[in-house]
């Protein structure tokens, strides 16, 4: 998504008659919070509050971690001996899952919709969901 983003930038920044199709908040955007907030998580930078509620589904829970006023307590409570051989931590770990597996919007995917945007006519607007799904997977699938 952050390649694709990239790109679409870049695209906007020589053609700015484009920008209103292809910028991060266009109306084709469903989720731009969302999509802008797996951007930055991406990019490892730091998101909106918006983004924050939006990107929470990728937040990882971290039972270990307490406030600090209870760890330093903890430690005071420790002796010398157990504070000497206590487990330090080795590496910072991020705070959220990896959004890199979100591929963005397949070409395939976009074809297909374009083409049931097609068969789904005025004509045929009573048509039952099924009944277009099986069409779709028909017309997809026809040299099976």
């Amino acid at each position: 998504l952050s390649g694709s983003r990239r790109l679409f930038d870049l695209v906007c920044q020589r053609y700015p008659q484009l920008k209103s199709r292809l910028s991060p908040t266009a109306a084709v955007v469903n989720y731009v919070a969302l999509e802008t907030g797996i951007v930055k998580l991406q990019r490892k930078e730091p998101l909106t509050a918006a983004e924050r509620i939006d990107c929470a589904e990728f937040r990882r829970f971290n039972p270990g971690t307490t406030d600090t006023a209870t760890s330093m307590q903890s430690t005071l409570e420790l002796s010398l001996v157990q504070q000497a051989f206590k487990k330090r931590k080795t590496s910072k770990r991020s705070l959220n899952n990896d959004v890199a597996f979100i591929p963005p919007t397949s070409n395939e995917c976009e074809r297909f919709f374009s083409a049931v945007k097609l068969v789904y006519t005025d004509l045929r607007k009573r048509l039952d969901a099924s009944t277009l799904e099986m069409l779709m997977f028909l017309m997809y699938n026809k040299d099976m």
